[in-house]
């Protein structure tokens, strides 16, 4: 079936083909259709017209298709993520390397990467402790195969441990000091481990191995020290070695030293004490004896202690002490102030 316009299409076409006089429905159109067929017989365009049409054409320049641009977008974040991919398969691979293999660099690889991307410093140093400690279990089983290589993972192991004690002594000093009896106890660990170590460590590396041992007391040593300042003000002296900083020796107090107790005039002399050793003195020159007064003393006499020369006054560093920021009472009407969470961000107050 048709539709209206279709058939409305097919009975102009039939009056076009063969128009008919008494068609008064398409008459105007059939006489435009007339003259378009005259006209197009008449203007027909000469050899001339043809030629300067057709150079016209070929004078005009020709305009490249537009190129499409590459959107590098998608492709570069492809080849990451298959980048990506392809690194962390071959990390989980290389879990159980030893030195030597050929995917032990991709390990240690990925222990830095692991290392760089952990923002809290506490956690930051004990990741570094735990490679070191890999590395005395790799040790363990490479055995004394390579003096080489055994030395190397030894100079790793004291790289990792001096990093990660410098960062965690820094932490303890500045909080609790609790983090100190968990860095004895992971340098008594490693102090165990290597004793088992001693009968496989090839010719060539005992040097590296001797001074692992040694590195393992003076970490033990620097973290009792300072657990011993943790109650004191001054806990630092303000110097650092490859352990982090250097516990302080002044007293426990504000940083002076403790004052000068005065000897008991009760008390037996001591013997040993250097202010009673006798000393040689050069005889002064003879005076004339002043003429004996003997009047009666009617005064009581009093009795001059001799004056001490002062300690000599020696230039000391700047104490490092514990900061006690001062305590401020919140303004009125404010409860809760907290510092802002992100960069950029403002702080939260609460109570306002």
């Amino acid at each position: 079936m048709k539709l209206p316009w279709e058939r409305e299409r097919d009975r102009f076409a039939r009056a076009v083909e063969d128009p008919s006089p008494d068609d008064d429905e398409f008459r105007h159109e059939l006489d435009l259709v007339g003259q378009l067929r005259r006209l197009g017989n008449t203007a027909t365009p000469g050899p001339e017209t043809r030629e300067r049409i057709a150079a016209a054409i070929e004078a005009r320049p020709v305009v490249p298709p537009p190129r499409r641009r590459t959107r590098w977008g998608p492709v570069i974040a492809g080849g990451l993520a298959g980048l990506i991919g392809i690194g962390g398969l071959g990390v989980a691979l290389a879990g159980d390397a030893l030195p030597g293999d050929s995917l032990y660099g991709m390990k240690l690889a990925g222990e830095t990467a692991t290392v760089g991307l952990t923002f809290d410093d506490e956690a930051r140093a004990g990741k570094r402790l735990d490679h070191a400690g890999g590395r005395l279990a790799e040790l363990r089983e490479l055995g004394g195969r390579d003096a080489a290589e055994f030395r190397a993972t030894l100079d790793s192991f004291g790289q990792a441990a001096r990093e990660g004690t410098a960062e965690l002594t820094a932490v303890a000093t500045g909080t609790s000091g609790a983090q100190l009896t968990g860095l004895r106890s992971w340098a008594a660990e490693q102090a165990r481990v290597l004793a088992d170590l001693r009968p496989s460590v090839p010719e060539g590396a005992s040097v590296a191995f001797d001074n692992a041992v040694v590195l393992m007391d003076r970490v033990d040593r620097r973290a009792a020290a300072l657990a011993e300042r943790m109650s004191c003000y001054q806990i630092t002296s303000g110097k650092h070695d490859d352990l982090g900083a250097l516990p302080a020796t002044a007293g426990c107090g504000d940083g002076s030293p403790p004052p000068a107790v005065p000897a008991d005039p009760g008390a037996p002399a001591d013997p040993d004490d250097p202010a009673l050793v006798p000393v040689d003195r050069p005889e002064s020159p003879t005076v004339a004896t002043p003429p004996v007064d003997d009047r009666p003393i009617t005064a009581t006499p009093v009795l001059v202690a001799p004056s001490l020369p002062a300690p000599p006054v020696t230039e000391a560093p700047p104490p490092v002490t514990r900061p006690r920021p001062p305590i401020m009472p919140p303004p009125p009407g404010e409860l809760l102030r907290l510092p802002p969470l992100l960069p950029g961000l403002p702080e939260v107050r609460v109570g306002w």
